[in-house]
């Protein structure tokens, strides 16, 4: 029994000697907006992501693992020249289950290819300012809905170690596969498709299409 007991406990502290665990992650915060005060009126959108990430190297080229944490997003739309607008706030833990295959390795940059099932609990809500109190008739009245989303993205990336523990992920979103489905109170809407988004128009569009990471490994 001793003799079975020492084994496991070899076989463990083996397992763990050779393994790599992975801590990273993201933080992302952005806005963007305009406002035509001559007719048309504009909208704005600030968006906040806190997504920390825990993963495991199966082997060297293959990783497993999860990011878990918060997105909020709030958008507001003005109805014309004046100040009414509509406000659009949605707040949502996310679950995101990953693998991750690592395609070539040059020096210390890796291209890898990475697949993503992302999981969202959220709460989206709809609130509307009228402008001296007179409410147009064709605005919805204000409305919360909670939401569950179901999406499976794949999506290449680029790797840079700076050192054996430190390194940054590059994820290039304008290229990949894709499909989502959100189920609300009563309704639903789903989409799936291949990016392939080389037309942004700006700067700003071009960098939106991509986000940074960094891990550190134990």
């Amino acid at each position: 029994m001793k003799k079975i007991l020492m084994t496991l406990a070899l076989a463990a502290f083996a397992m763990t000697a050779n393994a790599q665990f992975v801590l990273g992650g993201k933080l992302d915060i952005n806005h963007n907006g305009n406002h035509d005060d001559d007719y048309l009126g504009g909208s704005a959108a600030t968006n906040i992501s806190i997504l920390p990430k825990i993963g495991y190297w199966l082997n060297d080229n293959m990783q497993i693992g999860a990011q878990f944490g918060w997105d909020y997003t709030y958008t507001r739309t003005y109805a014309g020249a004046d100040d009414t607008y509509t406000s659009h706030p949605k707040s949502a833990v996310v679950i995101a289950p990953y693998f991750r295959y690592n395609v070539a390795n040059w020096n210390n940059f890796t291209v890898f290819c990475e697949a993503q099932l992302n999981v969202t609990l959220g709460l989206e809500s709809k609130q509307h300012n009228f402008v001296g109190g007179d409410e147009f008739t064709g605005f919805p009245v204000d409305q919360s809905d909670n939401y569950t989303s179901f999406g499976l993205n794949v999506v290449p990336g680029l790797n840079y170690a700076f050192n054996d523990r430190i390194s940054m992920d590059i994820y290039v979103n304008l290229l990949g596969l894709y499909c989502n489905m959100t189920s609300y109170e009563g309704r639903s809407s789903h989409n799936w498709g291949l990016m392939a988004n080389m037309n942004a128009q700006d700067l700003n569009a071009h960098l939106n299409n991509f986000s940074i990471g960094f891990n550190y490994a134990f």
